[in-house]
């Protein structure tokens, strides 16, 4: 049988003419048997049966337990044994690299060198994987002469503990007489990103004597020269360096490596003429010899169906294996010809697979030079230096021999060449010069001793060691030192933001030396504060854990100041606007950053000026969602910021993206309907509320910020535009439990979900909470959708749909919970509908999650986070990588919308205006909040008719004028700093007080307001 009977004969997904209670009416509960339980929803006049193939439970039959966990503070959990093996907390700065804290308290990954591993290979990217230990380095205790490795193989006894962004891990074992706790960490402080940007890693340890008796004690720590590793088996010349820097208080060991010379060799200074070889801007291949049906017979013309978009290309042809997607194979391969100048060129993208997805060039029919893609559409310039080959005949072979994933190559324009391609693209490819060259500290903040050794080859390890004073520790006593792990290695193709302040890794290692009160304390506060909640322990774990994702290849700050982010570790490049749609993470806590990607991309180096569009990577390409969210990131933006100078230097390029998006918005009434280019790679046609709702919530943010610079004829024209796209929706695309996409399938066969019921047809909505914004469609109908979405999507076990239904990617497995991107209830699955629909995004899920819990929907809200957090658990796989197109996806950080939702956490910055409406437990609530200059903790205890909040800030300061508290509670009210009351004026408007102050207030770290009513 097909795989689902159409639902609609006219092949017009309107629910103007025949609405799904028109299908119940009709279904009247009957039965068909074609092998599987299906439905019959109804009969079209043509005869055509409306069949229901869905395996999602209407009911999730939860259970009391799953339902108080839900919400139960709960302990700590601890973890032990064989949870161990899966964690890897990142602990280095933003933007730094990527290092791993592992369970047993050793350091895992050490892709700080300029080099990231892409890791989404098929069901190993949503797998227990092991942590690659590349680099010798650790820890080790002596007592009295015995030593043991503050390891897995040093002490039997480990449990982790971790509470992002500090990892604490104990260590106990029968055969040693004394426990020792390891607490780690990089410096995080939210709106601090220069010194949470620190490449760097401290390392707290204490020991405590249980013996009995006095015990002598050393402690030490060990890092292997792991510099330069790309010249071992070739250095030429190089040499390695280890020297030691003993100062009052500090001790410190940096390695380093000699600088390597250019791979390319120095072109000629007379280049001779280009020698092409083939340019694919022909009607076919000519003497190519083409084997299989990867290549097709000619050169495609730019990007095939079902392919992300592909860039970077010459002219209108290129070689594109993608013709039949990623399961065809197949060899181009080229007539001879004499190799006669010192270059060959070429530009490639597509897989990354050495051997099975590449170019290769053939010598006597042997492959002397090869080349892959970086599993990216994008071609980049390449080059082989042949000038050892000059005379001899050669054929160039492109080779496509892998069906999975990224299996598939894109070549362009090859030719002979005494000239090498832009530096820049080869700088991508292959990184800078000395990429891998910089240094490695380990640092001592007491006096110690510290390994040395001038100069010595790359033949062999070398592992040096600084050793504390030994120590003779009494029964019952304490001892602690504290380490600093320090890197440094500049030559990044854009350098690195910490290059701008630290010479080498020794000035790293010296800067928190300096400063480590500080940077501890800091650290130490927003730790506690963050986990000073009524909020349960595992909540508090799962919204946080993504934010370390800040800290892994994922992103990028750029030695000029910007930064830049992929979508996840080396995957999709260019901070992506509709990926980066769903994060709120850095918003929130690095609110600095967000402003740097909105002046120095989406309004910089991504804008056009002559349309108002905002390259979706920096780039020239469109994306409707992220273009919409482009306008609600620089609300959000101005909103956390602590006066207006960010809105006022952006309005005009703001209010430009904004009628770019108008102009889409052909005839006026509110609903974009053109091509719609976005996150699921593909393009929607047609009205639907996926992009409809965040174009109409951004023409609220329009209007209000057009508002806030006095410019009534725009926040007009938005405000009119806005009201008749919400009464448009309610006509054409609300069925009666949820919103659904309005699209001439006669036109678009492919790719699209008409009646299906998508998990973010109301990202929109959601997003409006988030900055205050209010509804955008009526509140019950936009409950209802969410119901069905709760109703339709999420399953507490994915088996049933997902056997029905397989998807292209497993991000969870049988037993597991989650929330599928897309089902079709009531039939109208096309065979080949909107991509991913059958997968689970955890950025989805904390999206739609954050949505439910703003709305009341706090059980459902949670479960789906709590599923994502069992998904989760280091019994099955690394709880701190969300895993999507890569590891670590930017996505994940929509987490943080959770977390505001459940204060229902409203700020403006410059207009100094808070709110905070709990949504869950709000008779005793407590949880942290941050603003634009300072962070601290909002709490809330309701008894006997009287309501008492406090706003206590930890860090930092807050400026003041209006604070905003949902209160059902009546009677009179006062605001009280340090025991006095100030003066202010109170309404109570929409369920909520609001207390103006007569004079602005400025709160400063350590003090704190309570408002008193009743």
């Amino acid at each position: 049988m097909p795989s689902e009977i159409a639902l609609y004969s006219a092949r017009n997904h309107s629910m103007q003419n025949f609405t799904r209670r028109t299908l119940l009416k009709m279904a009247g509960g009957a039965t068909l048997s074609l092998g599987m339980p299906l439905k019959v929803l109804g009969v079209l006049a043509d005869g055509t049966m409306v069949v229901q193939d869905h395996r999602v439970p209407a009911e999730k039959n939860l259970s009391t337990d799953w339902k108080q966990i839900l919400v139960t503070r709960g302990e700590k959990e601890i973890w032990t044994g064989e949870a161990l093996e899966a964690i890897g907390m990142p602990v280095g700065g933003i933007a730094t690299g990527q290092l791993y804290l592992c369970g047993d308290g050793s350091l895992g990954c050490w892709e700080l060198f300029n080099h990231h591993e892409y890791q989404n290979h098929g069901p190993y990217s949503y797998a227990k994987r092991p942590i690659p230990h590349i680099v010798k380095f650790g820890f080790t205790v002596s007592v009295d002469g015995k030593t043991h490795r503050l390891n897995k193989s040093g002490f039997r006894d480990i449990s982790f503990k971790g509470e992002h962004p500090i990892g604490t891990i104990s260590y106990r074992d029968a055969d040693c007489p004394v426990q020792v706790e390891m607490v780690a960490y990089s410096p995080f402080i939210p709106l601090n990103a220069k010194d949470s940007g620190l490449p760097a890693t401290i390392f707290e340890l204490t020991v405590k004597n249980d013996s009995g008796k006095t015990v002598d004690l050393d402690l030490a720590g060990f890092l292997e020269n792991a510099c330069a590793r790309s010249a071992e088996g070739h250095p030429g010349d190089r040499k390695r360096h280890t020297r030691a820097l003993n100062l009052s208080g500090f001790c410190a060991m940096t390695h380093s490596a000699d600088s390597t010379t250019d791979e390319f060799g120095s072109p000629r200074l007379n280049p001779r003429g280009e020698v092409l070889i083939a340019d694919f801007e022909g009607d076919s291949y000519g003497d190519w010899k083409v084997e299989g049906t990867a290549f097709g017979t000619h050169p495609a013309r730019g990007t095939l169906d079902g392919q992300q978009n592909v860039t970077g290309f010459v002219g209108k042809g290129l070689v594109n294996s993608f013709l039949s997607g990623d399961g065809s194979t197949g060899r181009l391969t080229s007539p001879e010809f004499t190799i006669e100048r010192d270059f060959i060129n070429f530009k490639i993208g597509g897989g990354n697979q050495p051997g099975q997805e590449c170019i290769n060039l053939l010598v006597n029919g042997k492959v002397v030079r090869s080349a892959t893609g970086r599993d990216e559409e994008r071609l980049l310039w390449d080059s082989w230096q042949v000038k050892d080959l000059a005379g001899k005949k050669a054929q160039i072979q492109i080779v496509d021999e892998a069906t999975g994933g990224w299996g598939h190559v894109n070549v362009d324009q090859i030719s002979q060449s005494d000239k090498l391609p832009p530096r820049n693209d080869l700088n991508a490819r292959h990184g800078v010069l000395n990429l891998d060259t910089g240094s490695l500290t380990l640092a001592l903040l007491a006096d110690g001793s510290a390994d040395q050794s001038e100069s010595y080859g790359f033949d062999g390890a070398y592992v040096g060691n600084v050793q504390a004073g030994t120590v003779h520790l009494d029964a019952g006593r304490t001892h602690s030192v504290t380490f600093v792990l320090g890197w440094n290695f500049p030559h990044h193709p854009n350098g690195h933001n910490y290059s701008n302040f630290f010479e080498d890794s020794t000035a790293v290692a010296k800067y928190v030396a300096d400063n480590y009160l500080r940077l501890s304390r800091d650290t130490k506060l927003w730790r506690d504060t963050f986990y000073d909640s009524t909020l349960p322990y595992w909540l508090l774990d799962r919204l946080h854990s993504t934010v370390g994702n800040l800290c892994t290849g994922t992103t990028e700050w750029w030695k000029s100041g910007r930064f830049w982010s992929w979508e996840g570790v080396v995957c999709c490049s260019g901070t992506c606007t509709h990926v980066w749609n769903y994060e709120h993470s850095m918003a929130r806590l690095f609110p600095e950053l967000e402003r740097n990607v909105r002046d120095r991309q989406d309004f910089g180096a991504g804008f056009d000026p002559a349309t108002g569009m905002v390259g979706m990577r920096s780039d020239k390409e469109y994306a409707a969602d992220g273009q919409c969210g482009t306008i609600l990131k620089a609300y959000r933006e101005h909103l956390t910021s602590p006066d207006d100078k960010f809105l006022k230097r952006n309005w005009a390029r703001i209010k430009m993206a904004l009628e770019f998006l108008i102009r889409h918005d052909g005839n006026g009434d509110g609903i974009i309907e053109d091509a719609q280019p976005n996150t699921y790679d593909i393009d929607f046609f047609g009205a639907n509320t996926f992009v409809g709702s965040l174009y109409l919530a951004a023409l609220r943010a329009g209007e209000e910020m057009a508002k806030e610079v006095a410019d009534k004829e725009f926040a007009e024209k938005c405000r009119n535009l806005f009201v008749s796209g919400s009464e448009f929706t309610m006509k054409r695309l609300w069925n009666g439990e949820y919103f659904i996409q309005e699209v001439d399938e006669s036109k678009y066969k492919e790719y699209q979900y008409g009646p299906g019921c998508l998990a973010d047809q109301l990202f929109g909505q959601g997003w409006a909470h988030q900055v205050g914004l209010g509804h955008i469609y009526p509140q019950d109908k936009v409950v209802k959708g969410l119901q069905s979405i709760w109703k339709y999507n999420w399953a507490p076990d994915v088996a049933t749909q997902n056997k029905r239904w397989p998807p292209q990617r497993p991000f969870a497995l049988p037993g597991e919970a989650g929330l599928f991107t897309c089902t079709w209830p009531i039939g109208g699955r096309e065979k080949d509908p909107v991509l991913y629909r059958d997968e689970i995004w955890t950025g989805i899920e904390y999206q739609v999650a954050g949505h439910m819990i703003w709305e009341g929907m706090v059980e459902e809200g949670l479960s789906i986070c709590r599923g994502v957090h069992e998904r989760y658990h280091p019994t099955k796989r690394n709880p701190y990588n969300e895993v999507e197109c890569s590891d670590h996806y930017s996505r994940a950080m929509a987490s943080w919308g959770v977390f505001t939702a459940l204060s229902g956490f409203q700020y403006h910055g410059p207009a100094g205006r808070i709110g905070f409406a709990p949504r869950t437990t709000p008779e005793n609530f407590r949880s942290a909040f941050t603003t634009a200059k300072g962070w601290g903790t909002f709490s809330q205890k309701i008894a006997d008719g009287k309501q008492v909040a406090s706003i206590a800030l930890t860090w930092g300061s807050l400026s003041l004028n209006q604070i905003r508290l949902k209160s059902d509670v009546t009677g009179d009210a006062a605001v009280l700093v340090r025991g006095k009351k100030v003066a202010a004026k109170f309404e109570r408007k929409d369920g909520a007080l609001i207390a103006t102050f007569e004079r602005p207030m400025e709160l400063r770290a350590g003090r704190s307001l309570e408002v008193h009513i009743g």
